[in-house]
């Protein structure tokens, strides 16, 4: 009795939950990289939708958040003002199409000729095999930064050169190590050991930090080829992502020995029963 009803528990496959939402799901994250945005509310709509589906509040200049899984499809992302209503009017607006498999950053960027605007970026989740892949974002008020990795000298190690405000360099292919980034604009410099291993992709952004200077922030863009850090460490964010649905089996587990619990239990009142029973005849 007790493997009969185990056994339908025990049948069902950790991995066909994962199998089949992969094709169904995306990833985004969100971000306030405008040096001349206060702290905004960000919303995301699915379209067609007046509820929000996530929902970040207070997210000031600097920050990013972790991957959050979404179901692939059109939605709408709105910033406001930090505390303002959800019903006001959106400061800033944009439309993304989330797309099965695939990964995107929005974030409030300076810099572009309407001024500051929500910005979709489609992140690459697969570096060449072997090495790892980093792309720069230029979020600081300086008007020219370059942005150098020491895995080569001079500038051959320059994976953006004299980049502007709001702008989004191109991804560079670099060998794995330990490599020191180095953001260099006309009045200030940065520099930031970053660990690059294989199959991995960043984005190293540069902002601006106390007046007069400026700071690197290294983001893990994917651990291996297709797969985002869900839930990992962002900028600000680190491990507010929501998280999907785990394994039933624990769950299962834990129903089926107290299924084995209340069985055995039973049978061996019975058997004392019985034994009770035949000693009074």
């Amino acid at each position: 009795m007790v493997l009969a009803f185990l056994a339908p528990l025990f049948a069902i496959p950790a991995s066909a939950p994962a199998s089949s939402a992969a094709a169904s799901t995306g990833w985004i994250r969100l971000g306030n990289l405008s040096p001349a945005t206060a702290p905004v509310d960000i919303y995301v709509y699915p379209s067609g939708s007046s509820v929000a589906q996530i929902v970040l509040p207070d997210v000031a200049y600097g920050t990013v958040s972790s991957y959050q899984v979404v179901d692939a499809g059109g939605y709408s992302v709105q910033t406001r003002a930090a505390g303002a209503s959800a019903s006001s009017p959106p400061v800033l607006s944009a439309s993304v199409t989330v797309v099965g498999g695939h990964a995107f950053t929005v974030a409030a960027l300076a810099g572009t000729s309407q001024g500051v605007q929500l910005k979709v970026l489609d992140d690459s989740l697969s570096a060449p095999k072997g090495k790892s892949l980093v792309r720069v974002i230029q979020a600081t008020d300086q008007k020219q930064v370059t942005f150098h990795c020491s895995c080569a000298a001079g500038a051959p190690g320059n994976i953006t050169t004299g980049a502007a405000t709001g702008s989004v360099s191109s991804y560079a292919a670099i060998p794995t190590g330990t490599w020191t980034m180095t953001a260099t604009a006309p009045s200030a410099s940065a520099a930031l050991p970053v660990t690059l291993t294989a199959d991995t992709v960043h984005t190293e952004v540069v902002v601006d930090a106390k007046p007069g200077s400026i700071a690197i922030e290294n983001l893990l863009d994917a651990v291996g080829s297709g797969q985002p850090p869900v839930g990992g460490l962002g900028t600000g964010f680190g491990g507010t992502a929501p998280q999907g649905p785990g394994s039933p089996l624990p769950w299962l587990a834990v129903i089926g020995a107290g299924a084995l619990l209340t069985v055995s239990g039973g049978l061996g009142w019975r058997r004392t029963r019985l034994r009770r029973l035949t000693a009074a005849g």
